[in-house]
């Protein structure tokens, strides 16, 4: 069979892996479909929050899902600089995913032990980026179909 890739396809690979999309970012990671369901998860949950009324929450959640979506994008960031060489591994990337790991923490401990936000708000805040990777996992589930 002619070609090097699987089953002699040329240059063949699985859908979302292999080297990064020049449109896309960095492979699966990067998806901007993502980024876009975790920001419209944010939204959703500050829109629902304001519909319900408890519009003291509603700074608490709009930290929390800034975090959240801030998280996500340096996450992306970083595996995406991490793995931008085909075939070679950045090894810096796990002193720079600790200290994005470590200054998460701090932030969501300054945030929560300030006391300026609801709680709960917060929580629901940085819960927009599950939200938005299981939206996403439907989308794409409902996709394939």
């Amino acid at each position: 069979m002619e070609g090097d890739g699987p089953g002699g396809t040329k240059g063949a690979t699985v859908t979302g892996i292999g080297p990064p999309r020049k449109d896309d970012g960095a492979g699966i990671l990067s998806s901007r479909s993502l980024e876009t369901k975790i920001l419209l998860s944010g939204v959703v949950i500050l829109v629902g929050i304001a519909v319900v009324g408890r519009y003291r929450m509603l700074p608490g959640a709009a930290c929390g899902a800034a975090i959240a979506y801030g998280n996500f994008y340096l996450i992306r960031k970083i595996l995406g600089k991490a793995f931008s060489v085909e075939g070679d591994v950045n090894k810096g990337f796990a002193v720079q995913y600790v200290l994005k790991f470590l200054a998460l923490v701090a932030v969501v401990y300054v945030v929560v032990r300030s006391g300026r936000f609801d709680l709960l708000g917060f929580l629901l805040g940085l819960s927009a980026l599950v939200f938005g990777v299981l939206l996403e996992g439907v989308s794409r589930a409902v996709e394939t179909k």
